[in-house]
């Protein structure tokens, strides 16, 4: 590709280092992948935390720091806390949104503004991406469209928007206001599922805008790994919150300890903190662990024998959870009690990464802990689909963001 002059792209977000979140590794690597040879990159986010903000790799773009002035945030889940805490912070913020209907607000005018000053500077063949959620990063590039600014509009969703079970009844106008907006004048809308991406595609009869599917994926190279645990150590990270609980994992346990009292199993729940009660009769087996860094609980991980991926049933379809493409990029057997139905347990399945146990089926969630146990004690190996785990590195997603935008936008 022979170009003279590079373009610029300004990725509009919330999230980004050093916050911690799976859309902060989304935005990260959008960032980060983007082809520096044709982009030159600027990001406007929040600004968060000044010390910390020093010491982050900026993956070779250009941070414009915001700050967002109100009197009432939200609670932060960063940090882990005792059980009564952590619930006394979910019911501030429930109590929080009934009267702060949008917290950013104030960070929305000073991003527009400094969209609208590079846009000026850089002209109108700019890209300008971004994310939802919070709906803020697109009410930007839909008050800079009506101000008559020319750009390139990609919106990127993580999730839906007016359909969104979480969206609270007050804000859902808004929402929709906003969603119809977007479609009627964005160029391109990305997401990171199918269903959620056919949600958008419903809701306007003459599509305008390209629609593109861009998966999260895992961030680090795949390696091999000769550990060897005296129990067999299946691991969960992350967090359970609202239907996301490991009750019917716990019973299904119970269950196979029963039928196998000589079974030499751990159990390690890392980053759930105080959030979870464990069964008086798994006290041996399961353990609770609190918050460790990302590059620790990749390691922790690592050094498993399987990984645990717990998503219950709901009417959204589409939901993958960051972690289960970590999992993947770590290459260990997967116990997924989560939908069969739903895109999680397809993608495990065309990976052949696991097995599926029906979220709701105790004997299913039994069965599947058997097979991963046998499988470790007979040192067998899993064998996986390469090439499909492989296109999940989140590089391999940016990339293929990075040719339609270049292929709708300038033409190259």
């Amino acid at each position: 590709m022979n170009i003279s002059e590079k373009h610029h792209l300004i990725l509009v977000t919330t999230w980004y280092p050093p916050r911690h979140s799976v859309a902060v590794n989304r935005m990260l690597a959008f960032a980060k992948y983007i082809d520096k040879t044709v982009f030159d990159v600027d990001v406007v986010t929040l600004s968060c935390d000044e010390k910390l903000e020093k010491d982050v790799d900026l993956a070779g773009v250009t941070v414009h720091r915001l700050p967002n002035n109100v009197l009432f945030r939200r609670a932060r889940f960063d940090k882990p806390v005792p059980y009564v805490f952590h619930k006394m912070k979910a019911l501030y913020n429930i109590i929080l949104s009934l009267f702060v209907k949008r917290e950013f607000r104030d960070w929305q005018k000073r991003a527009e503004e400094k969209v609208a000053q590079l846009l000026k500077k850089y002209g109108e063949t700019t890209t300008v991406i971004t994310s939802y959620e919070p709906i803020e990063p697109h009410l930007v590039a839909i008050a800079l469209k009506k101000r008559g600014f020319q750009f390139h509009w990609v919106a990127d969703c993580r999730d839906e928007i007016s359909s969104n079970p979480s969206v609270i009844r007050s804000l859902r106008k808004l929402y929709a206001d906003a969603e119809l907006q977007m479609l009627s004048c964005a160029d391109m809308l990305t997401t990171v599922s199918k269903p959620i991406l056919e949600d958008f595609q419903n809701k306007i009869p003459s599509p305008k805008p390209a629609f593109l599917e861009i998966r999260n994926g895992y961030d680090f190279e795949i390696k091999d790994d000769d550990s060897e645990n005296e129990r067999f150590t299946l691991s969960f990270v992350g967090t359970f919150y609202g239907k996301i609980k490991p009750d019917t994992f716990f019973s299904g346990l119970q269950l196979f300890l029963a039928d196998n009292p000589e079974a030499k199993v751990k159990v390690d729940l890392i980053g759930v903190g105080h959030t979870v009660v464990v069964p008086r009769e798994l006290s041996g087996v399961v353990e609770t662990f609190a918050r460790i860094p990302h590059s620790d609980a990749i390691e922790r991980m690592r050094t498993s024998d399987g990984l645990l991926l717990i998503l219950p049933k709901t009417e959204r379809k589409g939901v993958y959870s960051g972690k289960l493409f970590e999992y993947l990029g770590l290459h260990k057997p997967i116990l997924a009690v989560v939908d069969p139905e739903d895109v999680a347990a397809e993608l495990i399945q065309e990976c052949n990464a696991g097995y599926i146990a029906d979220f709701d089926n105790i004997t299913s969630i039994k069965k599947g802990i058997e097979t991963l146990y046998q499988h470790w004690k007979n040192g067998d190996v899993w064998v996986m689909n390469e090439e499909v785990i492989k296109q999940h590195h989140r590089r391999e997603q940016v990339m293929r963001l990075n040719e339609q935008i270049i292929n709708e936008f300038y033409h190259l």
